[in-house]
């Protein structure tokens, strides 16, 4: 009771956080600028980002099915799909991603549920790499053409420990360095569910070209997720920008946003736009008007796993067969 009332207390300060961050970039900020930056977009624009966050989400899937069908999942792809929709709604609607990654769990686990986490964590974690990796790729840019390295300790540690991550997942060497002390933790049956979880994960240890195909999607994933906030700023008609600095800047903001400031990274993220766009000369107004609009976007679309987790609940659970 003690944890679940301190983690409402953590929720509730997050939403007062973004709340508070956003009031105050308004304040600062000339909000008539904002509001005529969004009511300039045309609505054709706005169609365009959608499409990019509805690819984003559907590779998304891809990856996911990918190690699905490695560990022998009778699930097919339409099907994934709308899982990870269902997913993405309850990861916007909920404090933390958490909560998504639980949906997938629930509804691809049949009779497998260690295994089925398993595909969700090593879908993450991937995912994580990925997204390092881009945002890597991003700084080294930066200090090469204007030698500006201040994301890049940051980005060099984090992707640093989620491949120590991985390798402690994926190696059974590893692993067993730090297994005995797993076992001795009895809270929860912790101990005991995290040797499951790595039984069921070992075997991607050898899957090489599963991981390197997850990989590929993954930075696939940061194009699109960069792309979408290009197109609404094309959209609004701001600047003659290409899309390099959205390439460059986004998964940084992406990094960034992961840690767990304020919900959803409300306010933590339109600072981040306003900081960085604010290199290649979009004005501070503009910056949040495309960060605002960009999230809104994948939000609405994200409304479509509301529907489907109404109208197909009773039906994507499956039963899998004992492994």
């Amino acid at each position: 009771m003690k944890n679940i009332r301190l983690k409402t207390w953590w929720t509730i300060l997050r939403v007062i956080i973004g709340l508070g961050l956003i009031v105050f970039l308004l304040w600062r900020l000339d909000l008539q600028k904002i509001l005529a930056a969004m009511g300039g977009m045309k609505l054709h624009f706005l169609v365009y980002g959608t499409i990019a966050y509805l690819f984003f989400i559907i590779v998304s899937a891809w990856r996911w099915q990918v190690l699905l069908d490695y560990k022998k999942f009778d699930i097919r792809f339409p099907r994934t799909v709308v899982i990870y929709f269902i997913a993405t709604f309850f990861n916007n609607l909920l404090p933390t991603t958490i909560g998504g990654d639980v949906m997938r769990v629930y509804y691809s686990m049949g009779k497998r549920r260690a295994d089925a986490f398993a595909t969700v964590l090593v879908d993450r974690i991937l995912g994580f790499v990925g997204l390092f990796i881009f945002a890597l790729g991003a700084v080294l840019y930066l200090m090469i053409r204007q030698r500006q390295t201040e994301f890049l300790l940051f980005t060099v540690i984090g992707l640093a420990a989620i491949i120590f991550i991985t390798y402690l997942f994926f190696s059974q060497r590893a692993y067993d360095l730090l297994s005995v002390y797993v076992k001795k933790v009895t809270v929860f049956r912790l101990g005991e569910r995290l040797n499951r979880i790595h039984e069921a994960t070992i075997d991607f240890g050898g899957a090489w070209w599963t991981i390197i195909v997850c990989l590929i999607q993954s930075i696939l994933i940061q194009g699109f997720l960069a792309l979408a906030p290009y197109i609404v700023m094309k959209g609004m008609g701001i600047g003659n920008i290409g899309i390099v600095p959205f390439l460059v800047y986004v998964p940084i903001i992406n990094v960034v946003s992961m840690i767990p400031i304020s919900f959803n990274a409300l306010g933590v993220r339109e600072y981040f736009y306003i900081l960085l766009l604010g290199r290649v000369n979009v004005s501070a107004e503009a910056a949040v008007a495309i960060s605002l609009v960009s999230f809104f976007l994948y939000f609405v679309l994200s409304l479509t796993g509301f529907l489907c987790f109404i109208f197909y609940r009773k039906k994507i659970p499956v039963k899998q067969k004992e492994a």
